[in-house]
């Protein structure tokens, strides 16, 4: 089976009935690992609804 496409959607619960929702998509090229790919995609919407808290600028990466 070959895998060309990967979805991962994650829902937070906000509390008060209330929630929010994304969705990140993921064309696989033929050289990459499916369960890489959807580990680093699963890592990144998570990282959206949840960002890592810096408490500090010597925490911060570069790219900032």
């Amino acid at each position: 089976m070959k895998i060309e496409r990967i979805t991962y959607k994650r829902v937070k619960n906000l509390g008060n009935f209330q929630s929010e929702t994304f969705e990140a998509t993921a064309i696989i090229a033929d050289s990459e690992d499916p369960h890489l790919a959807g580990e680093e995609l699963k890592a990144f919407v998570w990282a959206q609804l949840d960002p890592p808290v810096i408490k500090n600028n010597d925490d911060m990466p570069e790219e900032f």
